[in-house]
């Protein structure tokens, strides 16, 4: 057997398509973005047409960087941006734009959903918090505010879906994906026919739920015609996007837990059954490995926060970078490295757009503390720097509060390609933090899943061990835990102080 395979990952600004070889090596990839549109402020849509538009341009570049010969290719798997939304007629045809994850016009529709369901049940179900984050406010949107277009509607589609039915026919969605809809029974791995009655959603608008990894179709012969691959390729079910870089990282087994730190912060620990948390702090959905799950921590601005700092605090550190030719990024961790353990007392917390988990206080905002006179802006990049691992703690400690023992971090995104910064994250976590050789990670996620649905590995936990390839682990630093560990407590107590304030 050909073990060749291609991932697909639709992102929320753009597509990566890449190869890879049994072996977890990256043959080629290429990347496109396409636009969102702002109807209004709060409101975010997608031409859904151009995920497929640009997915077939981004894998005709990366095959012919090669050049590759389409008949080599065992598999294609799809991972995308998760929650989004778009209803389709029986033709494949959207009805209109897809609801993009981040809208935020669904407030009053997740206000009738608690009236319709106990926020209780819907947790014990679907593992979710009720949010417009999710898909099934948005529906309901559709369904209020476009009734004619809701019962037009054949199916409501994810992006992964989406891409999949214009690869294949077929309406199907994983199980990864049908769990960040609010929809979906996690333990029963189903739709929810409790959530779909009490919200009005007949099940056959809905696609199939299958198992991340199971081939559920071949490339028919217009879309090998559209994207340079050959018909009849098989085509194998992915999963979201933060599953999949789970997957991607090698979060296989308990005790294992993943980071990912970009513009925010997706932790995601492995668990092996459902684990619920009676307050509501963390979420629970199913992971793209067989039939397990994952313990999610969403933060909202972690990256973000440093970001913020270098566009509006760091006219030198951009300077220096200019004249070096390096990134900015680099000279901010150079600058944090110089300064002690604990920033001298400067402490930061990161909440510029309100709080995530363990919190969802959408009042939260950025602080920092602590400055005296000789601090300087080295202590304030070192203090961001801390004060996102002082969040990733945070919500650990709720993690083993369920009774998950982390052994080590697994880190991916921007963020882990800082030495310092993920060295600072092992010292304020106290476990190992390790970075892998594949920096996306999502994308390996789903070609891991390619070739376990065409039998390359006989599983996904198999694949990973032998296509996932680890660096070096960056060991916590005994000289800086008292450091940390009293740094955390402030961190908390301050956080516990303003809480409550309203700052508009």
């Amino acid at each position: 057997m050909t073990q060749l395979v291609v991932a697909i990952d639709v992102g929320t600004s753009g597509v990566r398509a890449m190869l890879f070889d049994a072996t977890g090596a990256a043959l080629s990839k290429a990347y496109e973005e396409f636009d969102s549109i702002f109807p209004s402020p709060s409101w975010v849509e997608q031409e859904a047409p151009n995920w497929w538009t640009t997915t077939c341009k981004v894998i005709g570049r990366m095959m012919s960087a090669g050049p590759f010969d389409p008949a080599d290719i065992a598999a294609v798997s799809v991972t995308n941006q998760r929650e989004t939304v778009v209803p389709i007629d029986e033709s494949g045809r959207p009805l209109r734009r897809a609801i993009v994850w981040q809208d935020r016009r669904t407030v009053p529709q997740c206000d009738r959903i608690r009236e319709a369901v106990p926020v209780e049940e819907i947790y014990r179900i679907t593992g979710l918090t009720v949010d417009p984050y999710f898909t099934a406010p948005k529906i309901l949107w559709i369904k209020e505010h476009e009734p004619e277009l809701f019962k037009a509607t054949y199916k409501f589609l994810l992006v992964h879906d989406f891409v999949i039915f214009k690869m294949t026919g077929a309406t199907v969605t994983d199980y990864s994906n049908a769990s960040r809809t609010m929809l979906f029974d996690i333990g029963r791995a189903e739709w929810s026919g409790r959530m779909l009655d009490a919200l009005e959603i007949p099940r056959e608008k809905l696609p199939d739920p299958v198992r991340s990894g199971e081939v559920v179709g071949e490339l028919t012969e217009a879309a090998a015609r559209r994207c340079g691959l050959a018909a009849g390729t098989p085509v194998v079910a992915g999963g979201g996007d933060q599953q999949c870089a789970a997957l991607g990282v090698g979060v296989v087994r308990e005790g294992m837990i993943k980071a990912t730190t970009g513009t925010g912060s997706f932790m995601l620990a492995y668990s092996e059954a459902p684990r619920l948390d009676s307050q509501r702090r963390l979420l629970c959905s199913r992971h793209v490995v067989g039939d397990a799950f994952v313990v999610e921590a969403s933060m909202f601005t972690t990256g973000a926060a440093l970001r913020w700092f270098r566009d509006n605090l760091g006219v030198e550190e951009c300077a220096k970078a200019q004249e070096r030719g390096v990134d900015p990024y680099d000279v901010m961790a150079s600058e944090a490295e110089g300064i002690p353990a604990g920033s001298e007392g400067v402490i930061h917390i990161p909440h510029f757009v309100g709080a995530g988990a363990p919190y969802w206080n959408p009042h939260a905002r950025g602080v920092f503390a602590g400055l005296a006179l000789g601090h300087t802006r080295q202590h304030m990049i070192r203090s961001i720097l801390e004060g996102v691992a002082y969040e990733l703690r945070t919500n650990l400690e709720v993690v083993r509060s369920l009774g998950l023992e982390v052994s080590e971090m697994r880190v991916t995104g921007g963020a882990a390609r800082s030495e310092v910064w993920m060295q600072i994250q092992a010292d304020v976590l106290g476990v190992p933090v390790i970075r892998t050789e594949v920096e996306e990670a999502t994308a390996l996620g789903a070609a891991i899943l390619a070739c376990t649905g065409v039998g390359i590995f006989s599983s996904a936990a198999v694949a990973a061990e032998s296509m996932v390839r680890t660096r070096q682990a960056l060991e916590p630093r005994p000289e800086n835990r008292a450091v940390y560990d009293k740094a955390f407590e402030r961190y908390r107590r301050l956080y516990a102080a303003i809480a409550d304030m309203q700052w508009n």
